[in-house]
């Protein structure tokens, strides 16, 4: 088993995830994730790279398409690029970086995962955060710049898609991103209004995409998904228990 046979763009994201909720009751908690940050334009490599992790096939760690944006046979790449290309980006000088979760024996579950698309210059130019929810919808946010592409990138869309029960259907999603060559921040503030509900906060730091670090962050972290999925509903019973205002689930 070679480590890292090739310089890569891909790479692993470690950190942490804090929710911060103000409205109601004051909630706050903070947990460690990993992510796999894939260059699109390089998954015979990471094959290559990583024996763990496939593509669309069997294995320890999966990326499948079908558990991304429409699910369509012609790929990820594709279908990114064409969602560029309706927005007047020429795709073929765009690089679109993946951050999610793989699958790991088989399950997976994103509540959000973000497609970096960098131009030519590596500035960031858009963010497509693809957001599920436990009813099994998925929907997909075109974040495009407020104003220019700062160093900050700044962005907002309207909610179109019910999420959790403790926030109305009528909110709107303000999105910032701040990178480096060592880092990655984003944060989701989802108003209700013009009053914040809920802050998300992701802190990670880039990890090279060695077989090494993958089984370091398998033995510390192995099942991050359906740890994500058991917390969704942990942290819900206890909004529940505080008499937070329950919204019923129904599509937008």
């Amino acid at each position: 088993m070679t480590d890292q046979p090739e310089q890569l763009r891909s790479h692993f994201l470690v950190g942490t995830i804090r929710h911060r909720r103000a409205r109601v009751v004051t909630y706050d908690f903070t947990h460690h994730v990993w992510y796999l940050a894939l260059d699109l334009d390089e998954q015979t490599k990471v094959s290559r790279a990583l024996p763990l992790l496939s593509f669309n096939q069997r294995n320890l760690l999966e990326l499948r398409d079908v558990d991304h944006l429409d699910g369509g046979s012609d790929g990820l790449r594709a279908e990114i690029s064409r969602r560029l290309l309706s927005h007047g980006f020429d795709p073929t000088r765009m690089r679109v970086t993946l951050i999610a979760y793989p699958r790991v024996f088989g399950y997976v579950f994103n509540p959000v995962s973000f497609y970096l698309c960098h131009d030519a210059a590596d500035t960031l130019r858009a963010v497509l955060a693809e957001v599920h929810n436990t009813h099994g919808d998925r929907e997909v946010y075109d974040f495009l710049p407020n104003a220019g592409c700062g160093p900050v990138f700044k962005g907002a869309q309207d909610k179109r898609m019910y999420v959790s029960p403790f926030i109305a259907a009528d909110a709107h999603y303000q999105l910032l991103v701040r990178e480096d060559d060592e880092q990655l921040a984003v944060t989701i503030r989802e108003d209700e209004g013009d009053e914040p509900v809920l802050v998300a906060q992701l802190q990670v730091r880039r990890v090279p995409l060695t077989n090494r670090n993958l089984l370091r962050l398998l033995a510390s972290d192995p099942l991050v998904p359906l740890k994500t999925s058991a917390l969704i509903f942990w942290h819900a019973i206890h909004l529940w228990w505080r008499n937070v205002p329950w919204h019923r689930y129904k599509r937008l």
